[in-house]
């Protein structure tokens, strides 16, 4: 086989070895769910083989890569093997105490720094390692038998550069948020102010009528708009724009929104976020830290109604009257968002809703509008009549009720 020394390396030191062997290189991303499958397919078959292989030696495949980089690299550290292979410590820590409990590996603190543990192979491993290589040479034989030598050198590069993205995401902080989309200029999404909108992917409801299907469902090609370029967006446009709108999907789920947040406050915008309510603890901390001028809360329906209305069997609203409960004291501006839908809402829910709602500040009434990326297409707008009536339920019950589209 014409393999490289180099790309020999990036290989062996992955313990899930040759994880996208089945993917063609000009594969459509149509076949997403296909190669994933193929993919868990080939981990499993390979996981089963070495653990049947090893077992005589009381070894396992997970512990087999983390045994070889130690043999190759006699005193490397836990924390040079956690770099090198892409662990958390923890599972490096475990696995190499196991190793050390059955003979394979001693554990020295280092001559330079008292604090560094250095690892060495034992004479254990030294009996075994040609065997163990064989094994793992077999297995590389049985599942390229097929391949020519140039499939091997292209799989080899495209491998090794999926590798190496694997590798640059999964070191990046937590801290990093996502966009999908961006709107540059909006005069409506933050009202009075000229704003840019942001739009992050992913959420933890299916409300049949989002118009988000795409953000909602993210799709494994859709790529998120590369981090670089928000910044430069942002930080170019602060004469023009004065203000972002975040939404999403919904943003809150993200742990990086709040980072992104501190970052944004620092080239002084204004900063309006869409939520539904249902990540509080991240809630109240944006708020305690003045990371942003105006809440839209995403209230879905009645709490009689509320599980169907999004699309989750079995809803636990408790976090939602949190978020209600914090925004009603918070000194922020804040609004009640509700997408008015024919098949969801009646007299009776709206009714409990604005029981509900009671002492909250402004309502937003958002008549449903069907488009392209909506979940349910089967769903309708209700009358003009209709919204005006639920206006006047609302107005019983909340100072400021607003009807939003164009027929406000």
């Amino acid at each position: 086989m014409n393999i490289s020394t180099q790309n020999h390396n990036n290989l062996k030191r992955t313990s899930v070895l040759f994880f996208f062997i089945k993917i063609p290189y000009n594969t459509c991303m149509e076949k997403q769910n296909d190669l994933l499958m193929d993919s868990s397919i080939l981990y499993r078959s390979t996981q089963k083989y070495y653990d049947k292989m090893l077992q005589d030696l009381n070894l396992s495949y997970a512990q087999l890569p983390i045994l070889i980089e130690i043999y190759e690299n006699e005193g490397i550290s836990l924390q040079q093997i956690v770099q090198v292979g892409g662990y958390d410590k923890g599972t490096v820590t475990k696995n190499v105490q196991k190793l050390n409990t059955l003979g394979y590996v001693s554990i020295l603190t280092s001559a330079k720094d008292k604090r560094v543990k250095e690892l060495y192979t034992t004479a254990l491993t030294k009996k075994h390692i040609s065997e163990i290589y064989g094994i793992r040479r077999d297995w590389w034989h049985h599942i390229t038998q097929d391949l020519t030598a140039e499939n091997i050198e292209v799989f080899t590069t495209f491998y090794q550069t999926l590798s190496n993205h694997a590798r640059s995401y999964a070191d990046l902080e937590q801290t990093n948020l996502q966009f999908y989309k961006l709107k540059k200029l909006s005069l409506s999404d933050y009202d009075s102010h000229l704003s840019c909108s942001l739009y992050t992917g992913g959420c933890n409801l299916k409300c049949p009528y989002c118009h988000s299907k795409d953000l909602v469902y993210l799709k494994e090609n859709m790529y998120p708009i590369v981090t670089e370029k928000i910044n430069e967006f942002l930080e170019s446009h602060r004469k023009d724009l004065d203000g972002i709108y975040i939404s999403g999907g919904e943003p809150l789920m993200h742990e990086g929104v709040v980072s992104f947040l501190q970052y944004a406050k620092t080239l002084n915008y204004k900063i309006k976020i869409h939520t539904n309510g249902m990540f509080y603890e991240r809630l109240k901390t944006i708020l305690a830290q003045k990371l942003v001028d105006h809440v839209s809360l995403d209230i879905k329906n009645a709490p009689s109604a509320y599980a169907k209305t999004c699309g989750v069997e079995d809803m636990d609203l408790k976090d939602i009257e949190k978020s209600l409960d914090l925004l009603k004291q918070s000194v922020i501006p804040y609004d009640i968002c509700v997408t008015l839908v024919d098949e969801l809402h009646n007299q009776e829910t709206i009714e409990e809703l604005g029981e509900w709602l009671q002492g909250v500040d402004t309502v937003i009434l958002q008549p449903f509008e069907d488009s392209e990326t909506t979940i349910d297409h089967s769903l309708h707008r209700p009358s003009f009549e209709v919204v005006l009536k639920y206006k006047n339920i609302f107005e019983k019950y909340v100072k400021h009720v607003k009807i939003r589209g164009d027929q406000a």
